[in-house]
């Protein structure tokens, strides 16, 4: 448990060169993790925290394993994941230029799809291995509310820098910037962080309000938008944090015990610093060693250059397992999805004569006009965004709902969406040839049902577990009897007649 708290919290930091505008950042020693202020800060306040993130974990490992004996099906596939730039900032240098964040998302781009330039200083015998993921990046176009965005966004803060370990920065209230819906976006703070941090990332399983990338303003993006000195100005920190994002740890362990579960990443000994030449050998892991060309390493930006098959199952499978709804989010395409739900009553088994309050859950672009038809309601149609409907006949009824904003639009239905039931206990036909039909009101359920003769012997018993019954009589003699119902609302007695 150690090792996997370790490995799953680790929050990559590091210590940076002066940057070339902005005399007050450290001097530059080689990338470092710090892993126990922020570790400890998010168990104190969320104890499950590491049961959720092993079981993130699990079922990630599980899905990259399937992924892994199908290859094709993931690699025909792209997945596009919306981002947003938070950029809080105290002074102008750390306002970085919207070049310089366009010049991030390239370089996530090209990193996540090996369309890097530097794929040639792959070594020929990891190439097999390296892959291209099939992700994609872009910027929101669509904010939360559904109104037209950047996909950055700016604000002025009067702190001089964020500490890691209280993630002041996601929170308007501290000083920072509030998540946007994590559920549909990739939300990247770029600020000043205490101390020697390039930048740290949640990892599946985290609360959804602190569920993001940071990253030093001095580390986004690459030359000569990013005109801070190197070795880390070429956006690598961002692909480096994102890949955590999408559940991968480091690639190495000091047991030598294949520490990030991915079979083509090699056994490695400890992070690797600089920028080495050649064959780095450890944990018997000859004879090409270790590979600190991987994203997940700690070399400089220039040295990391590929994602493995395996790391790009995995990631496909966190995806596919962690973060299933950012893969229908619709903020990059400018679309509206139709939806809508009932708030009050929350069931939609309802009582005859009871008002529904319907409410417009649509996603995406912000919807400007609405058309809703209620099969067997009154009205039976509005153009009021959240409508009032009364239904006055039992039945299953259909309601559709078209959403537009004077560009794109969408229709939702939903076929026998609102059951509409009696308001009291009905027993039919009476009298009765072949069969009766025993219906309760909403939320009540027949449990028991005896038919006594006109002379007290029970002639026909039942156990059920529905709100409707239907009793089969046909093999009655033609006569008067009592059904006695025992349901979820108490003993109800009916006189029937049964004819031939």
């Amino acid at each position: 448990m150690r090792a996997l708290l370790l490995v799953l919290l680790c929050i990559c930091s590091c210590n940076l060169q002066a940057w070339a505008q902005d005399t007050a950042t450290p001097a530059l020693h080689t990338r470092s993790c710090a892993t126990t202020e922020y570790q400890e800060a998010l168990q104190a306040q969320d104890p499950s925290l590491v049961l959720r993130q092993q079981q993130a974990m699990e079922r990630a490992q599980e899905g990259s394993f399937k992924l892994s004996q199908s290859k094709a099906a993931w690699r025909n596939t792209i997945i596009t994941i919306p981002v947003v730039f938070h950029v809080v900032y105290n002074t102008e240098a750390e306002n970085i230029p919207d070049e310089q964040i366009l010049s991030q998302l390239a370089i996530l781009n090209a990193d996540f799809r090996r369309q890097n330039p530097d794929t040639v200083n792959t070594p020929a015998y990891f190439r097999p291995f390296a892959a291209d993921t099939q992700i994609e990046f872009c910027l929101a176009s669509i904010d939360p509310n559904g109104d037209p965005t950047t996909g950055i966004t700016r604000t002025q803060t009067d702190r001089a820098s964020f500490e890691t370990s209280r993630d002041d920065v996601k929170f308007t209230s501290r000083g920072g910037k509030d998540i946007w819906d994590s559920n549909q976006y990739l939300n990247i703070w770029v600020c000043r962080i205490t101390g020697n941090t390039l930048g740290y990332s949640s990892f599946p399983g985290y609360n959804a309000n602190i569920d993001g990338v940071v990253l030093l303003y001095s580390s986004v993006g690459a030359p000569p938008f990013n005109r801070s000195s190197g070795p880390y100005n070429q956006g690598r920190t961002a692909t480096h944090e994102v890949g955590h994002w999408l559940g991968l740890r480091h690639i190495w362990g000091s047991a030598c015990n294949n520490a990030d579960g991915i079979e083509d990443t090699p056994n490695q000994q400890r992070d690797t610093g600089g920028c080495p030449t050649g064959i780095v050998t450890s944990c018997n892991n000859g004879p090409y060693g270790n590979m600190w060309q991987n994203y997940m390493d700690y070399t400089d930006d220039g040295c990391m250059n590929l994602f493995t098959n395996g790391q790009a199952a995995l990631m496909q499978a966190t995806l596919a397992t962690a973060r299933p709804s950012i893969l229908s989010s619709l903020a990059c395409t400018g679309r509206i999805r139709s939806d809508f739900e009932i708030t009050n009553p929350t069931d939609t088994l309802v009582l005859v004569g009871t008002a529904v309050n319907f409410t417009d859950k649509s996603e995406g672009s912000r919807p400007t006009a609405w058309l809703w038809e209620f099969e067997g309601g009154t009205p039976a149609t509005s153009t009021e965004q959240n409508p009032t409907v009364t239904y006055n006949t039992p039945g299953s009824y259909t309601v559709k709902l078209t959403v537009t904003n004077g560009i794109v639009s969408d229709t939702a239905e939903k076929l026998q969406y609102i059951e509409v039931t009696v308001s009291d206990l009905v027993v039919y036909p009476n009298p009765a040839a072949a069969y009766i039909t025993i219906e309760q009101p909403a939320r009540i359920e027949v449990r028991h049902i005896e038919l006594v003769n006109s002379i007290g012997q029970t002639v026909l018993q039942q156990t059920v577990a529905d709100r409707v019954v239907q009793l089969q009589v046909q093999h009655l003699p033609a006569g008067v009897y009592y059904l006695r119902l025992q349901s979820s609302n108490g003993m109800v007695i009916k006189k029937i007649s049964v004819i031939r």
